[in-house]
């Protein structure tokens, strides 16, 4: 499918015609700000209303941005060849096996150590 024309209005650099934009602004600018606060900084430095769903969607594809996973795989896994949980059914799986390992290492401190060790292969 082509790509639609941006229209000649749109600006995506410019906070103020571009709401995401304004919200990672004020959230880079105020990183431990409520967010309360940060839908009260962006109505007033750029004059747009947003909800605090909107804030949580942002800050939640920031931090997805940031967090280190591969990215652009179509195959459904990872970049060293780790499936991803793509269901709900595999989380629980994920879940259970967690829950097995925290059991058997007897504390968070040391199932951290194993994962942190098994990390590189």
């Amino acid at each position: 499918m082509a790509k639609k024309k941006a229209s000649k209005g749109s600006d995506r650099s410019d906070p103020t015609k571009n709401k995401s934009l304004a919200i990672r602004t004020v959230l880079k600018n105020m990183p431990t700000a409520k967010v309360s606060d940060v839908v009260d900084t962006v109505k007033s430095n750029y004059g747009h209303d947003v909800t605090k769903n909107m804030i949580y969607m942002v800050k939640t594809k920031v931090n997805m941005a940031s967090d280190g996973r591969a990215k652009g795989s179509k195959s459904g896994k990872g970049a060293k060849g780790e499936s991803h949980l793509s269901s709900a059914a595999m989380w629980v799986d994920a879940i259970r096996l967690a829950r097995q390992l925290l059991k058997a290492a007897g504390s968070t401190a040391n199932a951290a150590a194993l994962l942190k060790a098994l990390g590189d292969h």
